[in-house]
């Protein structure tokens, strides 16, 4: 039988561009692991100075958000949503997020997931939250399924990885009330 899996106490907070440095190094920490993003790391040019425009950009939106997540006042995990930029997409927000692999499966994900809805809620302008995931990501899949996402499609080996195996893309959604 395995031990328990305690939760953590953990912070979710807008961010603020002095955050930008370790936002960029998780960043970086997990495409490293290779096998969460489509993105790989010598594909990742993106700097501080980027990450910065990006967290000011968000604070700007009416449609988008980056939330960060702290443990202890270490940065843990952060997600982001960018809205739409057309008026007919303006109402759907596209969720990224990444967490700490040390501190996977113990409530960090959750954290952040819930921020986001109640961001969304709150908006006034996102009315569907909306991602893509590996199909092999099975603890995501079930953090979305908790938080009410639903299957909206898979694209079928829809990336090939270096070792020349195929990975299924798996398109959500979540309709904000």
């Amino acid at each position: 039988m395995e031990p328990a899996v305690q939760s953590v106490s953990v912070c979710v907070e807008p961010a603020v561009p002095g955050d930008a440095p370790a936002i960029l190094a998780l960043h970086r920490r997990v495409l490293a692991e290779g096998q969460w993003f489509i993105t790989e790391p010598d594909e990742f040019p993106e700097g501080v100075d980027a990450k910065v425009a990006v967290i000011r950009d968000a604070a700007r939106s009416q449609n988008g958000v980056f939330l960060v997540a702290r443990h202890q006042h270490a940065l843990v995990g952060w997600a982001q949503v960018v809205g739409g930029g057309r008026r007919r997409t303006r109402h759907v927000g596209r969720l990224e997020m990444m967490v700490d692999a040390r501190v996977r499966g113990v409530g960090v994900g959750s954290a952040l997931l819930a921020a986001i809805i109640h961001w969304a809620e709150g908006s006034g302008a996102v009315y569907k939250l909306s991602l893509n995931v590996f199909a092999h990501n099975v603890r995501a899949l079930a953090l979305y399924e908790k938080y009410g996402f639903a299957e909206e499609g898979r694209r079928a080996r829809e990336y090939r990885f270096a070792d020349g195996s195929w990975r299924d893309d798996v398109l959500m959604f979540r309709l904000v009330k």
